[in-house]
């Protein structure tokens, strides 16, 4: 039995272990609280970044195989579902706790803003360009498998919110920027749709600089 398993832990192709490395344990490590709230950004960054850019050093990876081109059509396809996900964001995120009696405060630190755009620039470069381009190395150019994949991969690394609605919500992130990516191969349209959803969660402190995250 033993004997059965070493031989199928060795069939494993490398970029197996790479991605759980790079999407799986950093998640892991935040959600036991092995590593403190303040290294967030550091480990869910860091980890993805490091194995990213020494993977495509050693295999020679064109920037364009990560989606890192200008697409307009991925843009404007995935502009409809976005405003639609953008007034859902609003009734639920600011009408909602208003007409309750507890309207959000407005987070002004607009620097943190032109900060978040480039973080949604580099984690649509992770979780959709770098991310595919692993899948596909081990389940092979399978859309459905590979969609499926990454939008879970996506979730799970939102996991340290502890809020299934969270979780919840960014598997369907995942599952309409990826269709999209898978589409263009490009990371335009969900960078575009990236930015301006989270917009309203930073804009009422849902996930802001002060980080007073109040989502079940």
């Amino acid at each position: 039995m033993k004997r059965a398993v070493s031989v199928a832990v060795d069939k494993l192709k490398p970029e197996v272990w790479l991605l759980f490395i790079a999407f799986v344990i950093p998640s892991v490590l935040l959600y036991s609280g092995f590593l403190p709230r303040q290294f967030l950004f550091l480990t869910l960054g860091g980890f993805p970044t490091v194995v990213m850019i020494i993977y495509v050093s050693i295999n020679r990876v064109a920037p364009h195989k990560l989606g890192l081109s200008l697409e307009l059509s991925s843009v404007r396809e995935i502009l409809p579902s976005t405003l639609f996900l953008l007034l859902l964001g609003w009734i639920f995120l600011a009408l909602l706790p208003w007409f309750l009696g507890s309207p959000r405060s407005l987070y002004l630190e607009f620097g943190y803003y032109g900060w978040y755009f480039g973080m949604s620039v580099f984690q649509e470069l992770v979780w959709r360009g770098f991310a595919f381009l692993i899948l596909e190395k081990i389940i092979g150019s399978r859309e459905r498998a590979v969609i499926l994949c990454s939008a879970s991969l996506f979730a799970f690394s939102h996991i340290y919110f502890r809020s299934v609605l969270i979780v919840a919500g960014t598997w369907l992130l995942g599952w309409l920027w990826g269709k999209n990516y898978w589409k263009f191969r490009s990371i335009s349209g969900p960078v575009v749709a990236h930015y301006l959803v989270g917009f309203p969660f930073i804009l009422l402190n849902y996930m802001g600089g002060n980080q007073t995250w109040s989502l079940f």
